[in-house]
This record gives structure tokens, sequence and C-alpha cells, in this order.
């Protein structure tokens, strides 16, 4: 799981111009944020409408609205005035990247009823009298009064989708940032989680799908002329390059807003009256002098405005070379003489983010942009027309087009923006921002030439660039990664090989320790090297059960299992509800487990934490992991915790990563006394999954 990677710690005699840094490094009560100032002096700006936006633990808290919108809550600074290689960045846990503003299509009565049960763990009795005593209880009519607003009879706002946004804006609390300035949007995705979307234009761009619930790192630079993106996570998390890497994302070159705030901006928060809070863990704003040249980070850039393009300088690296056809600068950009025409340059790596400006004339014509090159008989050409945008797969010299689409076309006398998205397992290709076409696609992805391509007509083609996959985060910006900690020995290891029988009561294969059904009634069966939950279509397993093993390393534990859910197909009725607990009493645990059902498109992995006796069944937290997770597919679920942070892994990828603080700030750390296996019941209980190859390491 882990790729070397150099890092640069030699003293930098670069003095960066720092304009902003905000570390939250003093605690501020609820309500008292906006009008505070940072450290160094800088007013906080924004709107906090119901009073929710706190700092405790060194981080901004955004704590869900009653009542959805944007220029509600948010945190802002400025006004800053546009100048080359300003940056913003902004490093963040965002509550639910699922997060949507809609009716709860629950009743309000089977709500409430839902809410006092619990996760049929406790009698009820016991949980209302665990509630009066726990601290949980000073939120409970907040939550009661956002579900009386939110029932199909109470909501009368429209369904919001979008739930963040990151970037410049040109108010402290913009009414609607998809439409405001220089900036990273998250929009709900359902099963797929996030989507990730960059205003360029007049549309937000939708650079990927899939983006889990992480710690994620946003970097907004202004140009002259609208703005480049760039985003980072931690190590294999999907769609994002890992520190101290950050990825391009998309490029904007039309936002001429002048005077501009740096804003962090909350719209709603949760998903179906489950509540989390957003935590801000950091944002700086500043001058950086690499990336405030025309091209910034790229490898190849070029305007395309002067010279001969034959076998010349490309701009940055390499020089171009024609291939095919004739292409000469003009003063205004590149236009072909003799057609086909192809002119690549070759910066050595893979191109990940390729952007150049296309102005059209009123004759018919078609260009484009190549990447993957090889040679002048197999690269990818994105080409677009005043018909169609289409993406071509040129091997061997023979052109397969492999998706078109009629809503690409290029307008008449018109400037657009021409763009593609290309690593991390997808391609993605753009026109002004609107995404023509997503594939999967291995082709010649280690092939490193770039660059145009006509087929006739009098277009032209100018600002070209091309940037790497990843690039180096400026040092002096260079963000903590977060905690990440993996278990270096094993404590304990189950094949589950051997006799069968009732786990309960038997000892673990490796490791000093014996089973024990810890909680619950249900029974998981030892036979042919798994752990089977005994639980079928017609008996399910009954709720929740807990099988452990003794723990002593309080503070820290690493567990891991192979988990195979039941059934094969969607459609079979199959549920799987498995996973890992981390116990400390019976008033304390954090459980962690599976949910796939036939009612939702996509899979989750969710923590349900018990603290001080109460469970509180909607401050569970989950992540969709969309078809990672599927009926009859094994999958390995990792979770490193150190009784206060965690991160989730599926099959070595990172799903979430969160602090109990996150949900509860006055909590002490869980010590962890126990470890094992856990069946779960969320809104229906398992029908019979396995575990296989269980590890506990410390």
């Amino acid at each position: 799981m882990t790729t070397p990677v150099k890092i640069d710690a030699a003293t930098h005699a670069e003095c960066p111009r720092i304009q902003l840094l905000d570390d939250f490094s003093e605690d501020c009560e609820a309500g008292m944020v906006i009008g505070s100032s940072t450290a160094g002096g800088i007013v906080r700006r924004g709107r906090d409408a119901e009073r929710q936006i706190a700092i405790d633990h060194g981080a901004l808290r955004f704590q869900p609205l009653v009542t959805p919108g944007w220029a509600r809550q948010g945190i802002a600074y400025g006004p800053f005035r546009r100048e080359n290689g300003l940056i913003l960045a902004v490093s963040i846990t965002n509550g639910h990247n699922t997060s949507q503003g809609t009716a709860i299509p629950e009743h309000i009565v089977k709500r409430i009823y839902r809410w006092a049960v619990g996760p049929n763990a406790d009698p009820w009795p016991k949980r209302l009298i665990a509630w009066v005593w726990s601290p949980r209880r000073r939120g409970t009519l907040r939550r009661i009064l956002w579900w009386m607003r939110s029932t199909t009879k109470s909501y009368n706002l429209p369904d919001m989708n979008e739930n963040l946004a990151i970037g410049w804006f040109t108010s402290e609390a913009p009414r609607d940032p998809l439409s405001d300035g220089c900036g990273f949007i998250m929009h709900a995705a359902l099963g797929e989680n996030g989507e990730l979307w960059a205003r360029v234009g007049k549309r937000c761009l939708s650079a990927f799908r899939r983006l889990k619930n992480l710690k994620v790192h946003y970097f907004v630079v202004l140009r002259e002329r609208g703005a480049v993106y760039y985003a980072a996570a931690m190590e294999d998390a999907h769609g994002l390059a890992a520190l101290p890497m950050m990825r391009p994302i998309a490029i904007d070159p039309f936002n001429e807003d002048e005077i501009l705030y740096a804003g962090v901006h909350q719209c709603v928060l949760g998903q179906i009256g489950f509540r989390v809070d957003t935590r801000v863990h950091g944002i700086r704003v500043q001058q950086v002098s690499e990336l405030a040249s025309r091209f910034g980070s790229a490898h190849v850039g070029d305007p395309l405005t002067g010279g001969s393009l034959a076998d010349g300088a490309a701009g940055l690296n390499g020089a171009w070379h024609v291939l095919c056809g004739d292409i000469v600068p003009t003063r205004t950009g590149a236009r072909a003489t003799v057609y086909p025409a192809l002119a690549i340059a070759d910066p050595g790596v893979p191109t990940g983010l390729l952007h150049a400006v296309v102005a059209t004339t009123d004759a018919a014509s078609a260009c484009g942009l190549v990447w993957r090159v090889r040679d002048r008989d197999n690269f990818w050409l994105f080409r677009v027309s005043g018909e169609e945008g289409a993406l071509l797969r040129v091997e061997d010299g023979v052109e397969t087009v492999v998706v078109r689409a009629a809503q690409g076309r290029l307008e008449p006398s018109m400037i657009h923006s021409l763009q593609i998205l290309d690593g991390y397992g997808e391609i993605g290709c753009y026109l002004d921002g609107d995404r023509l076409f997503a594939i999967e696609d291995k082709f010649l992805e280690r092939s490193t030439g770039t660059g145009i391509w006509f087929g006739g007509g009098s277009m032209e083609l100018r600002d070209f660039e091309a940037h790497p996959r990843a690039i180096p985060i400026p040092y002096s910006l260079r963000p903590d990664a977060g905690w990440s900690r993996f278990g270096r020995q094993t404590e304990f290891a189950d094949d589950f090989f051997g006799a069968s029988g009732d786990l309960a009561g038997r000892a673990a294969r490796n490791g000093n320790g014996t089973w024990e059904k810890t909680v619950g009634v249900g029974f998981i069966d030892v036979h042919d090297g798994a752990a089977h939950v005994r639980g079928t279509l017609e008996n399910p397993h009954p709720n929740r059960t807990f099988h452990t093993l003794p723990w002593y390393q309080p503070d820290f534990a690493d567990l891991e299992v192979t988990i195979t859910p039941p059934g094969e197909v969607r459609g079979q009725s199959h549920r799987c509800r498995a996973g890992l607990v981390f116990w400390q009493d019976p008033d304390n645990y954090c459980s962690f487990s599976i949910w796939l059902d036939d009612i939702y498109d996509g899979a989750s992995v969710a923590l349900f934490p018990k603290r001080h006796g109460f469970e509180e069944l909607y401050d569970a937290i989950w992540t969709m992991v969309w078809h990672k997770i599927h009926w009859g597919k094994p999958f390995r679920l990792r979770i490193p915790f150190d009784g206060e942070r965690f991160v989730i892994f599926v099959d070595d990828e990172p799903v979430m990563q969160r602090a109990l603080t996150d949900l509860y700030p006055d909590d002490t750390p869980l010590r962890i006394r126990r470890v094992g296996l856990a069946v779960n019941w969320e809104w229906g209980n398992d029908t019979g999954s396995t575990f296989q190859a269980f590890a506990a390491r410390r």
C-alpha cells in the first residue's frame, strides 16, 4: 500500500508572500466565529445565520442547518485583488459528500419512534434513561425541529444536491456559488458518494465521481483571467493525488472578477435526517511564484500566437513536431493550412490535464486535442466540430470512434474551452466545462506525447497547455497529511480452519485469546475456513451481535477481515451487515459495518458509536462505496483506530477518515479493551455473510 515518495526537507530560500493563515488554533464558541480574528489579526467574515459555526480541537466546525441554503453558513476572508499565482488552499473533511437538502419521506411519528428505539440493541426504556444522563440530549430538540421542517408536507424548499463550495467568490456570502467566482463544488452523487465539480465559465465541470468522505486538500490558483484547480488527499484515495503531490483538476479561462473573497461555504449537511459536522482544518492564501507564470504547473505550454510551429519551441518542455499537414501560428492563434494537420510535443511524462481555447468562424471546420501519443499512427484524439464532439482512438493508423456526443457542437464565431482530464482510471472530455463523455481505457496510458489537431476549416487554437497527472505541492503550502498509522505486530490471526462449531468459546488460531459473544443473541458458525453469520432469507440474523477477543493496548488497534456478502446478484433480497467492532465496555464502543441491500444502488460502510450508555442512531457516519462491495464478492475491510481517529480501507482504498471529536467534541478517547467481529442491524438484518482471515495488529 505504500509507495516511497521523496520529500524535500531542505531549507528553502523562498519567502512566500502569505496574505492569510488560519489554523484555528484558538477555540471559539458556536455563533462567535464570524467577526473574530485569526492569530495574525485577519477578521473572519462570512455568514452564520443559525449560529452553528464553532472552533475546537484545532479545526473549524460547521454544524447542520435546520433551514438549508446558500448564504446561510460559511467563512470568508478578504477582499483580495485578482493576481496571477494567488492561491487559496483549504484542508477540509466534509461532513457527508452525499449531503442533500430534501424532504424526509418517513412520517415524523415513525422517525421519532425509530430514534427512541434505536438500533434494536437496548430496550427503549433503558435507552431513554441513558439519554437523560447523556450529553447527547443537548442537540435533540434542534434535531427534531430539523425533522419537523423536513417532512413531505412542511419542506417547501427546492431540492439541494450541492452541499459545499470552496474558492474565490464575489461576496463574503455568495447566494449561488454554482454561478459565482472560481470554486470547487461538492455534488451529492447518491451511491457513488461525492462528485467533484469546478466552475469553468458558466458551468460546473464534473471532474469525477466516487470521492469518498476523506480529508481533502483543495487549491484554487488565480490567473489574470480564470483559475486552475488542484486537489490532493491521502495515498490511494480515489481520483486524487497523494500528498505531497496534487492533481490538476480543471482550468477556467473565462472568469474576470477583479475583487474576490476567499471562502468555504456549506449549503446543507446530512442526508435524510442523519447529521455529522464538517471540519475545516486550515485555510491559507498566499502568492506562490512558481505558479504565477502564464501556464503555471504545465509541462507544455504555448500561446500559439507567434513564430514558426514546425519543430519549434513548445513553450516549456521539448519542442513542437509537425507530424502531418502544416500549422501556422498567427497573432490570434494557430491555424492549419494543409489538412489533416497534427503537431505534438513530448514532455517525457504522461499528461493529466490538457486545455486549449478554440476560436471559431462562420465556416464549417474541425479541430481537437491529442494526447497519449506514441507516434503519428497511435494516439487519442478529442475532436470537436460544428456538428458534434467525438473521442477517437487511433491505433496503427486506424481511427475508431469510441463515443460521440451531438451536444458537443462548436458554435460559430465563438470562443470555446476544450479540456481533457486523464488519469486515476478515467478519461473525461469537456467543452466549455460540460462533460461530453467519460470512459475508462488503458490504451497508451503511459505514452507521453500531446498536442493539437486540425481537420479542416479556418478555426484557431490558442493558449495550449498540458499538465502532468500530479505535481508537487509548493513547499510553503504543504498541509499536514493527517493521522495515519498501521499495526506492525500481529496480536491475533484467525483463518477459521479447524474444528467446526460455534465461534463463541473457540480459541483464536494465532494469539492467546478466546472468542467471546460480547453482545447479542445471534450466532456465528465456523466451518470450511470461514466464520458464517447464522442467517438466511427466511430467518435473518437477529439484530446486533459482537464476537470479540481481549485487547491489551487500549490506545490503538488495527483490525482487518475479509468479508463475503451473501447472495450472488441484486434482486435476491440478500443483505450484508457484517463488520468490525472496537469495544471499551457495554456503554462505550464503536461498531463499523457494511450496508448492502436491494433497496439502493451502491453499498456503504458506516460507524455506529455508542458513548456514555446512549447510541444516537442518527449520528451514524457513513460513506458510499458504489460497487466496490457486491453480493458474493469477497473484499477486505481494514480499520486502524487509536480510540480517537480512524481510517477505513476497502481493498486498500481509503474510503473514510474521521475523529470521534468530529461527532462529539467533549468526548474522551475510547479505551479499546476488546476487538472483533460485528453483525449489525441497519434497517434490516444480515442474511448470511461470511468472515475470513481475521487479523488484529498493534
